[in-house]
């Protein structure tokens, strides 16, 4: 199947409902207030409950329940309110099947894993308590378009996905050979298609092979890094330990070094476990 056959089953991906395109809308708009954020969301009682049954959970260890999104938004930042609705909609929209080497439940323990990874960085790095959850969705999205291949090209996906397929070649490499197009590039097309904030289309489309040098380097490091090792743990999927390569420049940009991993990510997974609300309807 040519690439431009699999890009036509991103054209046919359901949008998201109003309030959540609007949500989208005004996270890349610099001039929106807090205000308009909490107001979109009111709108949507569903969406509402969702959000406020994420912020109420043990993932983010409030000690009095939070019953308002002013509230919310007041102990948490508009970001990470942005971010969790985001994530909520996303998760919910895309309904990921099981792989021959792989179950759904293993893909958003992967993803989980690599978000929550990501998120123990950024804190390492010193940002911000409220900028945090952008490394978090970053990470949780960037094997998105993984869904495509395993919906569509199931038979194409599990061929190159077998570990004895092309030892040695990283699979995002064989997936551009076999299919034309590789997950990372898809992801970013989903990404684009529901209009999520740039730096996010960014990160998915270089998780593998990331290019640095721009404004986003350490979310992109972050991710990358994060990856590498839950795949190297076999934390949700399992078996992929050596299958890409890890950039070197990681260490530089993120402060640290190969040895320090073990430590930074000593409590990974207990924090997937708590994590795992995200995954609950």
């Amino acid at each position: 199947m040519v690439k431009e056959e699999v890009i036509k089953h991103i054209d046919r991906l359901p949008g998201f409902s109003m309030t959540v395109a609007k949500v989208m809308h005004l996270s890349n708009d610099m001039r929106a207030s807090p205000k308009d954020l909490i107001h979109a969301i009111s709108l949507d009682p569903v969406l509402t409950a969702e959000v406020l049954r994420l912020i109420n959970s043990a993932y983010f260890g409030m000690k009095q329940a939070v019953v308002s999104l002013n509230r919310a938004v007041i102990l948490l930042g508009v970001n990470t309110i942005k971010n969790v609705a985001i994530g909520s909609a996303v998760i919910g929209a895309m309904k990921m099947r099981n792989s021959k080497y792989f179950t759904s439940d293993e893909f958003w323990e992967h993803s989980l894993g690599v978000a929550t990874g990501s998120k123990i960085l950024s804190a390492r790095l010193g940002v911000p308590a409220q900028e945090r959850d952008e490394y978090f969705i970053a990470g949780l999205l960037h094997d998105i378009g993984k869904v495509i291949f395993v919906q569509h090209l199931a038979d194409e996906f599990a061929r190159l996905s077998d570990p004895a397929y092309q030892p040695g070649v990283a699979k995002s490499e064989v997936e551009e050979k076999l299919i034309g197009v590789s997950h990372a590039e898809l992801g970013m097309l989903i990404a684009k298609k529901w209009e999520l904030p740039p730096q996010l289309l960014d990160t998915i489309h270089d998780h593998h092979s990331p290019k640095f040098g721009g404004g986003n380097d350490q979310v992109k490091a972050a991710v990358h890094l994060s990856d590498w090792y839950c795949n190297q743990s076999n934390i949700g999927i399992k078996g992929r330990g050596g299958m890409e390569m890890l950039s070197p420049e990681v260490w530089d940009i993120l402060k640290m070094s190969e040895n320090d991993t073990g430590d930074i990510f000593k409590d990974l997974g207990k924090l997937v476990e708590d994590a795992k609300v995200f995954l609950k309807n």
